[in-house]
C-alpha cells in the first residue's frame, strides 16, 4: 500500500526553521504575515537582535514575556514548531536577560570542572529552564574539540576539551537530562571546528591543515549509543574531506562520511546559510541544491546577522524551481519531511 503524504508546499515548508524579529503578540502577528500559507517547520530564538545599527533585545526581555511568546506563537500552527534555542552557556547563553539564568556557566568550564554530578546539574538546570519557557529544541551540545586554542569556539570557551572521551561521557550527561525533559539536543557542528581559527559567521574558514579524524570521535560513539538524535553541520572547508565544498553544502561530508560511513540516521540541520562563509560565496538557490543533494533536512535561517522578513516564502519558490527544473528529487523532500516528522512524534511535540 503506498503512503500518503500532504502536499509538497507543505513538506517543503516543515524543512524550513526561521528566526523573527520581536518579543509580543503583535510580533508574532506580523510575523504570520510574512510567510507562506503552510506551517514551517521551527523557529529560531534570540536574546540580542544583531541586524540593527544598535545591538538590542530581540525575542527574550523576560521569563512572564517568554512564556507567553512561546504560547502564542505555537498556538498560530496546526503542525507545532520546533521551538529552538543555542542555550550553551557562558557567552552562548540565550537567556541572560532573565535574572536567575545570567550566569550560566559555559561548556568549557564544566569540562574544567570535570564532575559527572556537576554535569548532569547544569544539563539539568538548562533544560528545565526551557521546558519551563516552551522551548523544546537546544543547539548543544557543542561537540568541537578545543584541538586549537586559538580557534574561535575555544577562545568563547565553547569546548568542554581537548579530549574526545571527556566530550562523549559529559555530552552523555547534557542529552540525559535533556530527553528526560523532552527537550530535543542537536549536537554540533559536524565535522567538528574546534580547529579552525576563523569565524564561519564572518568568512570563509578553511582548517583543512589542523582538523584531525580525532575530531569526528564524539559523534562516532554518540551516534553508535544512540545518542544523538539531530546533528547541525559546519561551514568550514576541509579539503582532506571534500575539495570543494564547505560542510554544509558537501555530499562527501554528509550523505557519504556521516549517513553511510558513521551510520547516522537522524535529522541533519544546516547551520544559518546566511554566515558570511556561505552567503558571500554562493546564491541561495544554489545553496538550497547543494544543501538538499548532500542531506540536510533543515534549514535553520537564523535571520539574525542578515534580516530577510521573506526568506520562508523565498526557500519554498526555489525549493519548487529545483524540483521543476528536476536539479533536486522529490524523495529528497519527503525523506526531510518524514525524519522531521518522526522527531516530533518521538518527542511528543506534535
Amino acid at each position: 500500500m503506498n503512503m500518503q503524504y500532504p502536499d509538497v508546499e507543505s513538506m517543503i515548508c516543515q524543512m524550513i526553521m526561521i528566526g523573527l524579529k520581536g518579543s509580543n503578540k503583535k510580533d508574532i502577528a506580523n510575523f504570520m504575515e510574512t510567510l507562506p500559507s503552510h506551517d514551517i517547520g521551527g523557529v529560531i530564538l534570540y536574546d540580542e537582535d544583531l541586524t540593527s545599527k544598535d545591538i538590542s533585545t530581540k525575542n527574550i526581555i523576560d521569563s512572564n514575556q517568554l512564556k507567553e511568546f512561546t504560547f502564542f506563537l505555537q498556538s498560530q500552527f496546526n503542525t507545532s514548531l520546533l521551538i529552538g534555542i543555542d542555550q550553551e552557556g557562558g557567552q552562548v547563553n540565550r537567556l541572560k536577560n532573565i535574572d536567575e539564568y545570567k550566569d550560566f556557566e559555559s561548556w568549557a568550564e564544566i569540562g574544567k570542572i570535570n564532575e559527572p554530578l556537576k554535569t548532569s546539574s547544569f544539563a539539568k538546570r538548562t533544560a528545565e529552564a526551557l521546558k519551563l519557557h516552551g522551548i523544546n529544541l537546544n543547539f548543544a551540545p557543542v561537540l568541537d574539540l578545543e584541538m586549537n586554542p586559538l580557534s574561535i569556539i575555544a577562545k568563547k570557551r565553547r569546548c568542554i576539551s581537548k579530549n574526545s572521551s571527556d566530550t562523549i561521557d559529559h555530552s552523555k550527561l547534557f542529552i540525559n537530562e535533556h530527553r528526560s525533559l523532552g527537550i530535543i539536543s542537536i549536537a554540533k557542528h559536524f565535522p567538528g571546528q574546534g580547529s579552525a581559527k576563523d569565524d564561519t559567521h564572518l568568512s570563509l574558514t578553511d582548517n583543512t591543515n589542523e582538523w584531525s579524524e580525532e575530531e569526528i570521535l564524539p559523534y562516532k560513539h554518540l551516534i553508535k549509543d544512540n545518542y544523538l538524535d539531530g546533528i547541525m553541520t559546519s561551514h568550514i572547508i576541509n579539503r582532506k574531506l571534500d575539495k570543494e565544498y564547505p560542510a554544509t553544502l558537501s555530499k562527501k561530508i554528509l550523505n557519504g562520511l556521516l549517513r553511510k560511513n558513521l551510520n547516522f540516521k537522524g535529522l541533519i540541520i544546516s547551520d544559518d546559510p546566511q554566515m558570511k562563509a556561505i552567503a558571500d560565496y554562493y546564491e541561495l538557490k544554489n545553496v538550497l541544491r547543494l544543501m538538499i543533494n548532500a542531506g540536510v533536512n533543515l534549514f535553520c535561517f537564523g535571520n539574525n546577522l542578515i534580516y530577510d522578513k521573506y526568506i520562508a516564502r523565498k526557500v519554498l519558490a526555489l525549493i519548487k524551481e529545483l524540483l521543476s527544473e528536476k536539479l533536486i528529487q522529490l524523495d529528497s523532500i519527503i525523506h526531510s519531511y518524514m525524519k522531521i516528522i518522526d522527531l516530533k512524534q518521538k518527542y511528543k511535540i506534535i
